[in-house]
């Protein structure tokens, strides 16, 4: 099937001037904002990919949300001294580590991207739980980015990794960032088959 294009903007929130917003845009059919609140990056992230799924459900569509949702760079900016897992992510940017901090030899987990003469960000499923991974580090006490990651740790127990969730999250915390991006990405290779499914799961 024929599929319209679509792109899905993370956009500075203008109704608020702070926060973040969905802006989803499918040629000749829809262009619609999702702005109710000054949203969060990681809560803007999922919103959006809750909209797609929706829009494939409905349509008969197969887009991949991971690569068609894109974070605009005047957004991180503005948004990166209020916003701690926007702040972890324009570090890396700051730093020039296009793929969150560990050179990744397969695939980026965050590309920079110009289009249409602005700076976009564009995060694969594997990225974000790298991003709650690093904010986590960064900050212990980051109740959202604690969460997400006690949730990949369930994720993987509910797939047999092999112990209970509270006991992955005490070895994942033990590691050095290194060994803990290279841990992820070893995890999410063996255990996750549906990428929405994961982001979802860790996200709710």
């Amino acid at each position: 099937m024929s599929q319209p294009r679509l792109i899905a903007y993370i956009e500075l929130n203008q109704k608020y001037g702070h926060g973040y917003q969905g802006h989803i845009v499918m040629e000749g059919r829809v262009d619609s904002v999702i702005d109710n609140e000054p949203y969060g990056l990681d809560d803007a992230y999922i919103g959006c990919v809750l909209v797609i799924e929706e829009i494939n459900k409905n349509c008969g569509y197969s887009y991949d949300p991971y690569s068609i949702i894109q974070i605009r760079g005047d957004a991180i900016e503005a948004n990166k001294r209020t916003d701690f897992t926007t702040a972890r992510v324009a570090k890396d940017i700051e730093k020039g580590h296009g793929e969150l901090t560990v050179p990744l030899p397969d695939t980026p987990d965050m590309q920079r991207q110009e289009i249409d003469g602005k700076q976009e960000v564009v995060f694969s499923a594997r990225g974000v739980v790298i991003t709650f991974y690093l904010t986590m580090m960064d900050d212990p006490k980051n109740p959202k980015a604690k969460a997400a990651m006690m949730r990949y740790c369930q994720y993987l127990a509910n797939r047999r990794y092999g112990q209970p969730a509270s006991a992955i999250f005490d070895e994942l915390a033990k590691k050095d960032i290194e060994s803990g991006i290279n841990w992820i990405k070893a995890t999410f290779g063996k255990y996750v088959s549906n990428q929405n499914d994961l982001i979802n799961f860790v996200m709710r």
